[in-house]
C-alpha cells in the first residue's frame, strides 16, 4: 500500500494558464499543510508552480497537474500515487478538480455541511503517514446529462451561505449549479440584489472550481404565468370538470402552447451564454395535468412531453448547441417522442440546508 509522507518536501506543479488548476494546486498544498502540522506545527505549506516556473530536481517529490483543453463536458479523470510522485489528470479542467477531489477523498478528506471539513488523522507512532489505499483512481468522462448537478436555492439566503456552496459543490464532486429562473436574473446580472450579492462574484467563484452554469428546475409552469387565469382559464389544466389555476397547464390548447413558446423564447434569449437549461413540471404534482376532453387521450407524461417538446422547439431556433432537460417518471407509459436538443433529468441534488 502506497502512503503519503506529508514529512517530504513536496512541490506541487501545474498546468499553464488553468484557471481552476491554480485553485486545485493551493487546494492540495492547504491540506497537505494541515496534515503536516499535526506533527509538525510550524511546517510550511507546499509549494505551488506553474509551467513557466524553474523545474524541481529530480529528487524533489512532486504532485504534477495536468488536463486535456476542452469544454467541462468531460469531467473524467485519472490519478495515481507513488513514494515521490502524484499526477493527477483530468479531461478537462473540471475533469481535474473531479481528481483532485477524489485523491483527497481517498486520503480521507470529507465536507460533509458547507463550511466544513474533516481531515484525516495519522497513526500515532508516525503521524506523517497516511495511507492511499490501492494508489489509484479513474473515472471515465460523461456525457452532459451525466453530470452532476446542484441545483440552488432562492435568493433568501445569505451571501456567505450561498458563497460557501460554490466549494462544497466542487469538493464534493459536483459538475454544474443550476440557477432557478428567478434568482438566475440576479445571479447573472452584474447588479447586486437586495442581499448585496454581485451575479459576477459567482461567475469568477465557481470558475475557479470548473464549475458550469446552467439554468432552471421546477420552472415549466412559469411559461405559463398565472395571472392569465382570470380572463384565459381555458389555459390551464381541468379537473373535476373545472378549470384550476393550481399544478402545470392545459398542454393541448394551442393558445396556451403560443403563449408558453413567447414565454420560452423571452426565458432562453435572457441567458444567451447558457448551454444547459431545465424546465420540469410543478415539484410534487408532477403527474397533475389536464384532464379536458382533449387531454385525456394523453398520459402525464406525453401531455409533459408536448409542452417541453413546444419550448425545446423555440431554443433550437435560438440556440442549437443549447439543450434542455426534461423530468418524468420512467415507469409510465409515453409515446411522443422528445425533441433531439433534450434530454432526461438527471438526478438533482438539492443544496444543504
Amino acid at each position: 500500500m502506497i502512503t503519503l509522507d506529508v514529512s517530504k518536501h513536496w512541490v506541487i506543479l501545474l498546468p499553464f494558464q488553468v484557471k481552476a488548476a491554480r485553485t486545485m494546486g493551493e487546494e492540495l498544498s492547504r491540506c497537505i499543510h494541515l496534515l503536516r502540522k499535526t506533527g509538525n506545527p510550524v511546517a510550511d505549506a507546499p509549494p505551488v508552480t506553474d509551467a513557466l516556473g524553474p523545474a524541481p530536481e529530480d529528487t524533489v517529490p512532486v504532485v504534477m497537474l495536468r488536463c486535456e483543453e476542452g469544454g467541462r463536458e468531460k469531467n473524467g479523470f485519472v490519478w495515481r500515487a507513488g513514494q515521490d510522485r502524484i499526477e493527477i489528470f483530468g479531461d478537462s479542467d473540471r475533469g481535474l478538480c473531479n481528481g483532485v477531489y477524489d485523491f483527497l477523498t481517498v486520503l480521507g478528506f470529507s465536507w460533509p455541511k458547507p463550511g466544513r471539513e474533516e481531515a484525516p488523522r495519522g497513526d500515532r507512532d508516525q503521524p506523517w503517514l497516511f495511507p492511499l489505499g490501492e494508489s489509484w483512481g479513474h473515472a471515465p468522462s460523461q456525457a452532459i446529462p451525466a453530470h452532476r448537478r446542484m441545483l440552488l436555492p432562492g435568493n433568501r439566503k445569505t451571501q456567505d451561505t450561498l458563497l460557501s456552496l460554490i466549494p462544497w459543490a466542487a469538493r464534493n464532486r459536483i459538475d454544474a449549479l443550476v440557477i432557478p429562473p428567478e434568482p438566475g436574473r440576479i445571479f447573472f446580472s452584474k447588479k447586486s440584489n437586495n442581499s448585496g450579492i454581485p451575479g459576477e462574484l459567482f461567475r469568477s467563484l465557481a470558475d475557479q472550481y470548473a464549475l458550469s452554469w446552467e439554468v432552471g428546475g421546477w420552472a415549466l409552469s412559469s411559461l405559463v404565468p398565472r395571472r392569465y387565469f382570470l380572463f384565459h382559464r381555458d389555459f390551464f389544466r381541468m379537473e373535476g370538470g373545472k378549470r384550476v389555476k393550481e399544478f402545470n397547464f392545459c398542454p393541448t390548447n394551442p393558445e396556451t402552447i403560443r403563449l408558453l413558446q413567447g414565454e420560452a423564447e423571452n426565458f432562453f434569449r435572457s441567458h444567451p451564454d447558457i448551454r444547459v437549461f431545465h424546465l420540469w413540471p410543478d415539484q410534487g404534482s408532477e403527474k397533475k395535468w389536464c384532464a379536458c376532453p382533449s387531454c385525456r387521450a394523453f398520459t402525464p407524461v406525453e401531455q409533459n412531453r408536448i409542452a417541453v417538446n413546444a419550448a425545446a422547439d423555440v431554443l433550437w431556433k435560438i440556440n442549437p448547441q443549447a439543450r434542455l432537460s426534461y423530468y418524468e417518471d420512467s415507469d409510465e407509459p409515453g409515446t411522443i417522442a422528445v425533441r433531439p436538443n433534450m434530454f432526461p433529468c438527471p438526478g438533482i441534488i438539492p443544496a444543504p440546508d
